[in-house]
């Protein structure tokens, strides 16, 4: 590519720092092909929020879903039997807690292999918040993972 033509800026995609070394890093998985992809999305996504429209990403949920269904149903179970309660924590079954006088569920580590690192991901996905202190691990459910777990109205 001629150095005009590289340095034109019909040529730029705008990307923070760290991607744009990842980007350089390995052209086999981001082509120019797939960059002129993300780019033109990008634009169509701009012109469209320019003109009013709300722009929104398709939902993580049911991914998280597929690779955690019994941890999702059990979250599932308890909201739906208390749809007001948005706060949990992690524990072991070989340790009592006495929590505070908000309600709260608790998910236990033994129950769900690998629990630490699920809520890792969940909280990547925004399914989740973090919230710890007291060397609890402590998260919330935001009101769009709720949402996908018991409906809207709930």
């Amino acid at each position: 590519m001629a150095s005009e033509v590289r340095s034109d800026i019909s040529n730029g995609i705008w990307l923070c720092q760290t991607h744009a070394k990842l980007i350089d890093d390995d052209e086999f998985t981001y082509t120019p092909a797939v960059l002129r992809d993300w780019k033109e999305t990008a634009e169509h996504m701009a012109a469209l929020e320019a003109k009013g429209f709300a722009i929104r990403r398709a939902s993580p949920f049911p991914d998280i879903e597929k690779k955690v269904p019994k941890l999702v149903a059990e979250m599932r179970e308890d909201l739906r039997g208390q749809p007001l309660v948005r706060k949990f924590i992690l524990l072991s079954r070989k340790v009592s807690y006495n929590g505070s006088e908000v309600p709260y569920f608790v998910y236990y580590l033994e129950d769900h292999e690998y629990l630490q690192s699920i809520m890792t991901i969940m909280e990547h996905s925004k399914a989740i918040y973090d919230v710890a202190f007291n060397r609890v691990p402590r998260y919330h459910f935001p009101e769009e993972f709720v949402a996908y777990l018991i409906g809207p109205d709930a």
